[in-house]
């Protein structure tokens, strides 16, 4: 939160971006999203794709909602096949290796990207040794601090960084260990460009699992206890393609 915030200058083309998103246990948020990027003009929705990834959800997959309906652009649906608490982590790390698009926007399920946050990372002159991070309002209207987990960067950048440690899988609190590794191998700006959080709307956040609890703190001592050869743990969940 302490990292310049910046405005991009747009140049004359847009570049391709493939959104990603995490997915558990949200079929009514999922179908409002899909409602609203059908209503992103077709002139922005042509240069966007999607990778949704279904985090082992064990009652209301993803593909109850993407099955039998209009996609306002290519998405593609992946799952991981085991149910494992706050694994968001695999998921990104899944997402991300997958796809053609250079650039990226990763996003958590309880925000918003609006057209105009859309245009703006399409047409905007971004640079591919940075990482951005995204200005963020509630959806009620007030300004709040940029979200650690929604982030704009390309997949040669998310690779530098090694990706999510799935080490720390079933941990809730895992996003400053990343933040600070990606920070160490590049600079990380503020766009102006804002989502909207819409936290606790609908079945847009995780209440299966609770946040803070005591096994979390086992986070900061994997950390510690990592030796001067370690790398991330990437890739390591059983998964598949939907569709």
């Amino acid at each position: 939160d302490n990292a310049p915030v910046v405005s991009v200058p747009r140049p004359a083309g847009p570049k391709p971006i493939t959104l990603i998103m995490p997915y558990y246990e949200n079929p009514e948020t999922l179908a409002a999203h899909m409602l609203r990027w059908g209503d992103w003009p077709a002139e922005l929705r042509q240069h966007v794709d999607a990778i949704i990834v279904d985090d082992g959800s064990p009652a209301k997959p993803a593909h109850n909602v993407l099955q039998g309906v209009t996609h306002p652009f290519p998405i593609r649906l992946l799952r991981i096949e085991v149910d494992v608490r706050w694994n968001w982590l695999a998921a990104r790390n899944l997402a991300f290796s997958h796809g053609i698009a250079r650039w990226r926007l990763v996003t958590d399920i309880d925000h918003i990207v609006p057209v105009e946050t859309l245009g703006a990372l399409l047409l905007g002159d971004h640079r591919e040794d940075t990482i951005y991070r995204l200005s963020r309002r509630e959806a009620t209207g007030g300004a709040i601090a940029p979200h650690p987990n929604s982030l704009s960067m390309t997949r040669d950048r998310f690779c530098k960084i090694g990706g999510h440690d799935e080490a720390l899988s079933g941990y809730y609190g895992t996003d400053g260990e990343y933040r600070r590794r990606a920070a160490r191998t590049a600079p990380i700006r503020i766009l102006t460009d804002r989502l909207i959080r819409e936290e606790f709307v609908r079945d847009s956040s995780t209440t299966r699992y609770l946040r803070k609890q005591p096994q979390d703190k086992a986070v900061s001592r994997i950390v510690a206890a990592r030796g001067p050869d370690w790398k991330p743990k990437v890739l390591s969940f059983p998964w598949h393609e939907v569709m």
